[in-house]
């Protein structure tokens, strides 16, 4: 890992759980709440992220959505705090938080705000997106970046989703339609990139090192077109994966199928992102 930028190998591992959206998107515990309109039971579960066996990401994860394993219409809001973890935290000192609302209508997320703070070798970088009418974006970045310059002054920030809000659109979508496809429009304060998703067939998982579930799964691959936002070394490299694959599975009852696997390549080599427990 020497030769790898310091500041692209978090970000890169970054990328890889929003791309597969973990719910969502290592270590650490998701809990999923529905409004007490529609009350039912907290479920938090525990993710663990691994490169070559060793842990090097965690996330905790708390999502509130409609209630039902086909989640119906109404508001939903995620707040995710990550970091990397184990020897590569020592390596790559990586810590971010986000929070995302908008409202789900017939299993399609339109978005409302989204926010994240990120801190990478001791640098902070805060961005706001704001969702508008017309899909019209607006970006509040502090301190203000190159990034977010070029995304306001070109508007390709315009007519996108946040990756948080991308992962509730799979989970809902996939609960009525049983299918893991499309293509969502997405832009996360830094990175503009389209992500495909398409339907591979079902397998049969087998257990990991702390595997929660194991068993009959539907798998998806997830290819991202890299657009804006990216450095060229960073591509050109290979840092951020060229596709990806995520398995998912009724591992809770009472909640839609969710993200119980996810794999992906890149030139630190294969990702993997692991439900490890759920609690009630």
């Amino acid at each position: 890992m020497r030769y790898f930028s310091r500041s692209l190998a978090p970000r890169s591992l970054v990328l890889v759980a929003t791309i597969l959206g973990i719910a969502l998107s290592g270590g650490g515990e998701s809990v999923f709440r529905v409004p007490a309109a529609q009350a039912a039971r907290p479920v938090t579960l525990t993710y663990a992220g691994y490169m070559a066996g060793l842990p090097v990401f965690s996330l905790t994860t708390t999502v509130s959505l409609p209630a039902g394993t086909v989640p119906g219409n109404g508001g939903y809001s995620i707040s995710a705090d990550g970091q990397t973890a184990g020897n590569l935290r020592m390596l790559y000192p990586y810590a971010a938080s986000i929070n995302a609302k908008g409202a789900l209508k017939n299993q399609a997320a339109a978005p409302k705000q989204f926010s994240s703070v990120s801190q990478i070798m001791g640098k902070q970088e805060a961005v706001t997106l704001t969702y508008g009418a017309g899909g019209k974006v607006g970006i509040d970045a502090q301190p203000l970046t190159r990034q977010a310059q070029e995304a306001t002054a070109q508007g390709f920030a315009n007519g996108t989703m946040d990756p948080a809000s991308a992962v509730v659109a799979l989970v809902a979508k996939f609960a009525s339609t049983h299918q893991c496809q499309g293509t969502f429009k997405l832009f996360d304060g830094v990175r503009r990139y389209d992500l495909k998703l398409s339907q591979a067939g079902f397998v049969d998982l087998n257990p990991l090192q702390q595997s929660y579930y194991h068993g009959s799964a539907t798998e998806c691959v997830a290819q991202p077109q890299l657009l804006q936002g990216f450095s060229q070394t960073a591509a050109q490299s290979q840092f951020y994966p060229q596709s990806a694959r995520l398995w998912l599975a009724p591992a809770v009852p009472q909640l839609p199928a969710i993200p119980v696997r996810i794999e992906a390549q890149n030139a630190l080599g294969l990702m993997t992102l692991d439900l490890v427990d759920v609690q009630f």
